[in-house]
């Protein structure tokens, strides 16, 4: 089995800048990794992987949609208008079909695309009118993420590989330099013989729920 983590991964897309946190040395290799088969949604996307927080009592859960989702649409920028969605990016005990993404190389940065199951294809992109909220005394985040229909403005993300893990940073839109994290105390529920938490959020800086280990998926 091929497992992306060397230490917990070992790359990140795009230059890191002042707000982003510093790459691990295996960064570049890491990219390079990801460049494993010619894609037409990009200059390249990789085999599929699965993504797992590193801390909390969610490690080792993986990004994924839940049986829940609601359908909606992307507002609050007139190019995303109309672009269905799904408002339900999840962590879930156990990994399926569903936990499955790619990671595609655009100019713009990488998008995240489900790799198989039912949403095959969509991207994980951001929804610009998602209302902001308190983490705690010192953090504020918001359920931001959504699973889209095709790639939009708003989908490109900065991958970072540092010694924690990796980390993903927006891009682009209301919420640029916000990154990946997710709600440690948001509670759970049963979906089809697995715990389910519909808590994955953007931060507004990097906190320990923002690094995620990548694998082959199985």
């Amino acid at each position: 089995m091929e497992l992306v983590s060397v230490v917990l991964l070992a790359g990140l897309a795009g230059t890191v800048n002042a707000e982003s946190p510093p790459a691990a040395k295996g960064h570049d290799a890491f990219i390079k990794g990801l460049s494993e088969i010619k894609d037409d949604g990009g200059k390249s996307a990789s085999k599929p992987r699965t993504l797992s927080p590193v801390v909390s009592r969610f490690k080792g859960w993986f990004i994924d949609i839940t049986e829940k989702a609601k359908p909606g649409k992307l507002k609050g920028i007139d190019v995303l208008e109309g672009i269905d969605v799904l408002e339900g990016i999840s962590l879930a005990s156990k990994s399926r079909d569903t936990s499955m993404w790619q990671f595609v190389e655009t100019e713009k940065g990488y998008l995240v695309r489900a790799a198989a199951g039912k949403y095959k294809g969509w991207i994980i992109a951001r929804d610009d009118s998602a209302k902001t909220r308190p983490e705690g005394p010192n953090l504020t985040v918001t359920p931001a993420l959504r699973l889209a229909k095709s790639p939009t403005d708003n989908s490109h993300w900065k991958l970072i590989l540092t010694k924690r893990g990796l980390v993903l940073e927006a891009l682009s839109g209301k919420y640029k330099g916000w990154f990946w994290d997710f709600g440690g105390g948001d509670p759970s529920h049963k979906e089809s013989g697995r715990d389910v938490a519909v808590n994955v959020l953007l931060a507004e800086r990097v906190v320990a729920g923002s690094y995620f280990a990548v694998r082959a998926a199985e």
